[in-house]
């Protein structure tokens, strides 16, 4: 089973805070399961995970009621407030197809937020509780994940996107961040984001730099295949991708065990409630 783990549907008339709606026009229509299921039967991914996208319990909530009536949606990351006091997540690991939530600290502007007490505790909760959980975190976090990741309980956690590395990212100090957060057991990296964050120049030396790097780093075990679909559509089509990565594991000459580890085995071990509720 191949597995995309991390896909954004929203659909402008619910109103929600999401950001890309708020910045670029493409992104200001419907994204929807009808939209993206042709492509993942063109290109073999069989189910995704829904990720996302607005810093609402309410988007979750909507999220959840797609799910229940999507087959190829396998699961959900939720976000939920970290930093509200003590999070109770029980009524949310009840809900259906919930696997995880996700820090989404580029939207924060404070980026020592993540290592406020309250989050670390919460975060660490729930990891006792099974749930996945995911970062979005850009250079300016590196150091405040750095020591988060010391003081959090066993339990995967996810990186969006190569660390959100972009062209301007000092390369030597994201090497150095990836390898410092590859000592922690069960921490995974998505390959995903390059469309977004090089625009047109994605398939460019520089980005392809970026996947070298990756897995000389994080090897496959460690890496799992994500798309960030609708956000890369400005400058790829999701078969451009899901073509690239595949032409990379090809070039490189993989082993069939570690493609199965980069399109599902590590979505599984990132995300432990999944085999119960896919």
């Amino acid at each position: 089973m191949r597995i995309d783990a991390h896909v954004h549907y929203w659909k402008p008339e619910c109103g929600f805070d999401n950001r890309p709606i708020k910045d670029h026009e493409a992104y200001r229509r419907d994204f929807l399961p009808r939209d993206l299921e042709p492509e993942l039967a063109a290109n073999r991914i069989d189910g995704v995970l829904l990720v996302q996208t607005a810093p609402q319990t309410e988007e979750t909530d909507w999220l959840i009621a797609l799910a229940e009536h999507d087959a190829h949606i396998v699961g959900v990351t939720a976000w939920v407030d970290l930093g509200a006091g003590h999070v109770d997540f029980t009524a949310l690991c009840a809900r259906p197809k919930i696997v995880g939530i996700r820090a989404q600290l580029r939207r924060i502007a404070d980026p020592a937020f993540v290592a406020g007490p309250d989050v670390v505790r919460n975060l660490g909760v729930a990891l006792e509780a099974k749930l996945g959980v995911t970062i979005l975190a850009e250079p300016r976090h590196y150091p405040y994940v750095r020591d988060v990741l010391r003081k959090l309980p066993a339990g995967p956690i996810t990186l969006n996107h190569l660390g959100l590395v972009f062209p301007d990212t000092d390369r030597d100090a994201w090497r150095e961040a990836m390898r410092a957060f590859a000592t922690r057991d069960r921490l995974f990296v998505q390959l995903s984001g390059l469309p977004f964050l090089f625009g047109e120049r994605w398939r460019g030396l520089q980005a392809k730099a970026i996947v070298d790097d990756a897995f000389a780093i994080l090897g496959p075990e460690r890496l799992m295949f994500a798309s960030d679909w609708p956000m890369l559509t400005r400058f790829a089509t999701y078969g451009d991708w899901v073509r690239y990565v595949d032409d990379y594991l090809d070039a490189h000459d993989f082993a069939a065990d570690a493609r199965d580890a980069l399109f599902s085995r590590n979505v599984h071990l990132a995300n432990p409630l999944l085999e119960n509720r896919s």
